[in-house]
């Protein structure tokens, strides 16, 4: 229940806002790189809303916020019920500000765009979950994002299969970056796999 920054998991929800508000038409836009070198070498070229969206590239959705406007921006979440919906304190608010949102929180959103049931038109939460896809099988897909602000790592998502979908969303303390950051996934596929959700 203990609400955190979401860091790049506010990037799934950021793109519907994105298509909704008209600042990204589809995903075969090409969104210029504005040549500055950043440390991310992926981040350094244009971008497509998926390029964005898998490699987590910061100055895109930066550019999204400043053209949706903070007051937009905070009615979009408040009409999801997203976290705190707080666009306030350290740029870009969703890494360093004030947005925070919880496990249970994240829970609900996903719960809600997996059953196209955002206050969104259907097409565009259609098109998000395709870019959140990671892995696929014969009869089962994983949609995940994940997302660090320096001290929290989150994977979240969910799992789809005849049986039904299982979400999952996974916070973890980073002390040591480079050891911490891949358990993410680590631990949440070996919670999936214990429960049959996720092949082994």
């Amino acid at each position: 229940t203990r609400p955190y920054s979401p860091a790049s998991t506010y990037k799934i929800p950021h793109s519907i806002f994105a298509l909704d508000a008209g600042v990204v038409a589809d995903e075969f836009e090409i969104i210029e790189w504005d040549g500055e070198k950043r440390a991310i070498p992926a981040w350094n070229c244009d971008q497509t809303l998926g390029s964005a969206m898998s490699h987590s590239v910061v100055w895109v959705y930066e550019r999204f916020a400043a053209k949706i406007g903070d007051e937009k921006e905070c009615l979009y979440m408040e009409q999801i019920d997203y976290g705190n919906s707080a666009t306030t304190g350290k740029d870009p608010f969703w890494v360093g500000g004030d947005l925070m949102i919880s496990a249970q929180g994240q829970i609900h959103f996903l719960r809600t765009l997996y059953e196209n049931n955002l206050p969104f038109q259907e097409i565009h939460q259609r098109l998000v979950k395709d870019l959140m896809i990671i892995e696929a099988g014969s009869d089962w897909i994983l949609r995940a994002k994940t997302g660090w602000n320096g001290q929290v790592g989150w994977w979240i998502g969910w799992v789809e299969s005849p049986a039904g979908p299982v979400f999952f969303a996974l916070n973890i303390d980073t002390p040591r970056r480079l050891k911490n950051l891949p358990s993410r996934e680590g631990i949440s596929r070996a919670i999936l796999r214990s429960l049959k959700a996720l092949p082994q």
